[in-house]
């Protein structure tokens, strides 16, 4: 049982070819960052001078009061310094930006031809070729092909002849059990290499951020000096004072908590979740990686950019898509100088007039399988930036310019997720409605049931449903620990509670 259960794993995630323990990444108490850009060293020297000027001052002037320059000067350092976390992610992981493209090998195929779409099969009950409906939802290869010689039928892999045979149910045998030795390979062998499934990965996620950062330390000796300075004013009125000055820390220290928390959350639950792979995927609230491919075999809606038919304003191949006409226009507004005189001025602004926008379900592909996703269902999605934006309007056809008032500039821009992009979603996956099926079993494997499922736009406890272009990279931020990311901000509410019952 115990080697069955180890070849399994070896399976989905590849065998463990160094059995001798990793160094981890960063040390897990401790780690201290210099700023790595000429921009940051330049922030950092001025937050340095200021430090130096407060200290300087204060032992000069033998007060405490010069060290708020001091306190702002740390508050500097610590913005400057880079989260150790951060400078690892940059180091290890491809570009996180939304712009739809793949960096990483092992890449996808970006040629339709190359996706499976019209794999054919062969039907005994009618006697003919006919396109395989499971084809899509297979691993990437092998490229299958089948032709008729003569009185023979040759069978090709990736375009060199693998067989001849005499029957057509023969040559599809043959099909048959290359792409059932093809669906054995282990899962890193099909993904691909932006998956957070690969080795690569693996110590990426497995590394904790440090606990005590030079972020964390800069920012703590911050508000150590301020309440050392508000500790030198005499004990009576003058503390009384400070009050407001207290009642301010306090909040800024209670809203950084409460920004810092709604910030990481949704960033925590694409780290907290394993990231699914489609081949072995299972009902349930999962997070998926993939490229964005058809669905079925009807053709995509064809988007015409607000009503135009130009062919630079016409589109197809995308599964999500929106739109939007803008415009700037200016008004003018009177108001009162300090001197009470009333006097015009021209303010100016863009403003929405029209929009439009559409999805279609599609099939994520990560390499080892696909996977449909109703993308209609998803309420939350991002398609990143603008793919098209015009500033003049089309030729032929479309809607009338906006003409009110003072209109000086007009703007199209169109987002969306076509075919072969990158994309990333978190989900609930679970079965498709009975007529949806195709019939059979992918690769001619039982247990490969991701075609019989779906993943829909459904929140579930601590995960919120989200699809969005690129892949799991784009969504993921650095880490930080529990002590430096609500540290500072907690010992700045601690101290302004007991300063405030101290002045009292």
């Amino acid at each position: 049982m115990e080697d069955k259960d180890e070849n399994l794993s070896n399976i989905v995630d590849g065998s463990n070819t160094e059995d001798e323990e990793e160094k981890p990444l960063l040390p897990k108490n401790f780690c201290w960052t210099w700023p790595n850009s000429v921009l940051t060293w330049v922030i950092w020297g001025f937050g340095a001078l200021a430090l130096g000027f407060g200290i300087m001052n204060s032992i000069i002037s033998l007060q405490a009061e010069p060290l708020i320059y001091g306190s702002i000067g740390l508050l500097i350092l610590g913005f400057a310094s880079p989260n150790p976390f951060k400078s690892m992610m940059s180091d290890m992981l491809p570009d996180s930006s939304q712009s739809g493209t793949w960096s990483i090998p092992p890449l996808p195929p970006m040629d339709p031809s190359e996706w499976h779409l019209d794999r054919v099969e062969w039907n005994e009950k009618v006697g003919a070729w006919l396109p395989d409906p499971l084809a899509r939802y297979e691993q990437d290869g092998p490229k299958l092909d089948v032709k008729e010689d003569g009185k023979e039928w040759v069978t090709y892999s990736y375009g060199e002849e693998d067989g001849r045979f005499e029957t057509e149910a023969e040559a599809y045998e043959q099909m048959k059990k290359v792409l059932k030795k093809a669906d054995t390979l282990n899962s890193q062998e099909m993904i691909f290499g932006e998956h957070p499934r690969h080795h690569r990965y693996r110590a990426l996620y497995n590394t904790t951020p440090p606990q005590i950062t030079a972020r964390f330390l800069f920012h703590s000796f911050s508000v150590m000096f301020l309440t050392g300075v508000w500790l030198s004013f005499p004990v009576g009125e003058e503390r009384q004072a400070t009050m407001p000055f207290l009642m301010v820390g306090l909040s800024i220290g209670a809203v950084s908590v409460i920004i810092s928390y709604f910030l990481n959350k949704r960033v925590m639950e694409a780290w907290d979740t394993v990231t699914s792979i489609v081949k072995f995927v299972d009902a349930g609230h999962n997070e998926l990686v993939g490229q964005v491919r058809p669905a079925s075999f009807e053709p995509l809606e064809t988007v015409h950019v607000d009503g135009y038919r130009d062919s630079s304003w016409t589109f197809d191949n995308l599964v999500a898509w929106n739109w939007s006409y803008s415009v700037y226009h200016c008004w003018k507004e009177r108001y009162q100088d300090s001197e009470g005189n009333w006097r015009t001025k021209t303010e100016c602004a863009w403003k929405s007039i029209r929009w439009d926008g559409g999805a279609s379900p599609f099939l994520l592909h990560d390499g080892s399988g696909g996977l449909i996703v109703d993308l209609p269902t998803f309420k939350n999605s991002n398609f990143g930036n603008a793919i098209w934006e015009k500033n003049k309007r089309g030729r032929k056809g479309g809607n009338g310019l906006y003409t009110k008032g003072d209109v000086r500039k007009h703007r199209w821009t169109l987002s969306g997720l076509k075919l072969g992009d990158p994309v990333y979603t978190m989900a609930r996956i679970k079965g498709r409605p009975h007529d949806e099926i195709p019939r059979g079993t992918v690769s001619e494997n039982a247990s490969r049931v991701h075609h019989t499922l779906v993943a829909v736009g459904e929140d579930a406890p601590r995960r919120h449903a989200i699809i969005q272009k690129g892949t799991e990279f784009s969504v993921l931020k650095a880490k930080s620990s529990a002590l430096g990311k609500y540290g500072p901000s907690a010992l700045l509410i601690l101290s302004s509670i007991a300063l405030m019952v101290t002045a009292i």
